[in-house]
């Protein structure tokens, strides 16, 4: 199991750890701002392949602290599907929200926290 750092008080923790020991902010919810982009799409993937990279993407990201995930879902089948998988997220409350990156619908803008 590796560590992580509060970026709050700088505290070194193990990754399983909600809550910082030191200042007591809640980890899981910290975030540096930035997004991280994943490409389910352009790699000969076909539906089923694409959401499982979808959503190890998603859960690899929520353990990190980038504030958004930008996913190229290209058009057609994976698309629809990603589009569908990430609105469960939402309703679930795994993601914060989603929508369709502005002038591209081949990219869905996903905030993690």
């Amino acid at each position: 199991m590796g560590t992580k750092s509060c970026l709050d008080c700088g505290m070194l923790v193990p990754e399983d750890i909600r809550r910082c020991p030191k200042c007591d902010n809640q980890l899981d919810r910290q975030t540096d701002g930035s997004t991280l982009t994943i490409d389910i799409a352009h790699q000969g993937e076909n539906v089923s392949e694409a959401m499982r990279k979808l959503e190890a993407q998603v859960s690899d990201a929520r353990r990190g602290v980038a504030q958004n995930l930008r996913v190229i879902v290209g058009s057609g089948a994976i698309r629809d599907a990603a589009i569908a998988r990430v609105a469960d997220y939402e309703r679930r409350q795994v993601i914060v929200a989603h929508q369709l990156e502005g002038n591209n619908a081949g990219a869905i803008l996903v905030k993690l926290k």
